[in-house]
């Protein structure tokens, strides 16, 4: 359960992140050719990668099929090793208590946000924060604009407007939820760095949109809505509410004052920015599935021959736990189990045990042979041995009566 848990972690924050890093080199040249709003909106393909690798390989659209190189696949399958039982269940208790702390220490930031905001005195179709908290969109079912109480005096009539139909732009695009579903992805993948900047990223770019949509509208405030920027700039700034959007935040100021001089795409150039971020989404979610199915197949099914030798007695009789066997050789009984990688099986004799789990190596020919040996119930040794397809790898521990010899020949199955 724990070797599951922690081999899927690995393979969603693995494609993740190659998804967070196409769209941290690609956001600039999105902005710069089809508009802040479609750089803002490429960040989906992050949920949808992790998606596509959620999926069972065998449920993939043969539609979006494709051939993932070799290499790919022997990426994903080197980035996901194989844990141990005992190792697994450590690190998904290690994950675990990453993820609930994390989420606790949001959910408490969240409520001390609120907290410092106090009581709310709505004015018209904004409210009013006891404390200097704002402005920002707030809540999520029912989502309020909260500016500080001296709102009126800090900004110019004119400065309010364009404040308000900012944070109205994100309550109507219901960025809220995509700030929680950032925070969760942050919750889940804590352990990965990258997931950390990419959040950061999309929020910049979330305000950047929101700045243009709010300069479509109003095109000829430009200056106005700079000199609100900078005002903001100027004072306290909110922390701790991942969800909220805000109009005071930790995105640079500059870079936002710059991009409001950017020229608004043209209806042609937005259309062609759509049919670009749907081919790459296809793609992404495509190769993703590809490289996933690509894993599987790799890991397939093997066939293993057995020779087993317990203490001094060649004939020491032993006994295999596994799901299937396989038959007859040269008219000779040899001793074959079938097994799905991944997928561990038992042998034992003379009081020793050994559990094997079988999964594909680096190179095309090869397979790693994991390894434990017990002697009753007490754990001796865990080697892994890394063996070529039809070639014998060995196991021995102790010396004469008390040795333990397992040789096993791996071959793959169609």
């Amino acid at each position: 359960m724990g070797s599951d848990l922690i081999s899927l972690l690995l393979r969603v924050a693995l494609v993740t992140s190659a998804a967070v890093t196409l769209l941290l080199l690609m956001r600039k040249p999105l902005q710069r050719q089809f508009g802040a709003a479609l750089a803002y909106a490429a960040w989906l393909i992050v949920p949808l990668v992790a998606a596509a690798a959620l999926l069972p390989a065998q449920a993939r659209p043969q539609v979006l099929s494709m051939q993932a190189p070799y290499a790919v696949q022997a990426l994903v399958r080197q980035a996901t090793p194989a844990a141990l039982p005992a190792q697994a269940n450590y690190l998904a208790f290690a994950w675990a208590a990453g993820a609930l702390a994390s989420l606790l220490w949001l959910v408490a930031a969240h409520h001390a946000f609120l907290r410092r905001a106090g009581p709310l005195a709505r004015q018209g179709a904004i409210y009013l924060s006891a404390a200097g908290i704002g402005p920002a969109s707030v809540g999520l079912l029912r989502p309020k604009i909260v500016v500080p109480h001296d709102f009126a005096e800090r900004y110019t009539p004119a400065e309010q407007a364009l404040i308000v139909a900012h944070e109205g732009v994100h309550i109507a695009r219901r960025d809220a939820f995509a700030n929680l579903a950032a925070t969760l992805f942050q919750c889940l993948f804590w352990f990965n760095p990258l997931m950390h900047v990419g959040v950061r990223a999309m929020r910049q770019d979330q305000e950047l949109a929101c700045d243009a949509a709010v300069m479509r509208r109003y095109s000829g405030q430009r200056r106005i809505y700079a000199e609100a920027l900078l005002k903001s700039h100027a004072g306290p700034i909110a922390f701790g509410a991942a969800i909220h959007c805000h109009w005071q935040s930790l995105h640079p100021t500059k870079e936002r004052i710059m991009h409001l001089q950017h020229t608004t795409p043209g209806k042609v150039r937005r259309a062609a920015g759509r049919i670009i971020l749907a081919l790459l989404a296809a793609g992404s979610f495509g190769a993703t599935l590809s490289v996933h199915a690509g894993q599987a197949q790799a890991a397939g099914t093997y066939s293993i021959a057995l020779f087993v030798k317990a203490g001094s007695n060649p004939d020491a009789p032993f006994q295999i736990e596994a799901d299937a066997f396989g038959k007859r050789e040269n008219d000779l009984a040899v001793p074959r189990v079938v097994t799905e990688a991944g997928k561990p099986f038992s042998v034992s004799s003379e009081g020793w045990r050994a559990d094997v789990t079988v999964r594909p190596g680096n190179a095309k020919n090869d397979v790693w042979l994991a390894t434990r040996l017990f002697k009753g119930k007490e754990l001796v040794a865990t080697p892994t041995l890394l063996a070529r397809h039809g070639e014998r790898a060995t196991v021995k521990v102790g010396e004469g009566a008390q040795a333990f010899t397992l040789a096993m020949t791996v071959t793959p199955q169609p």
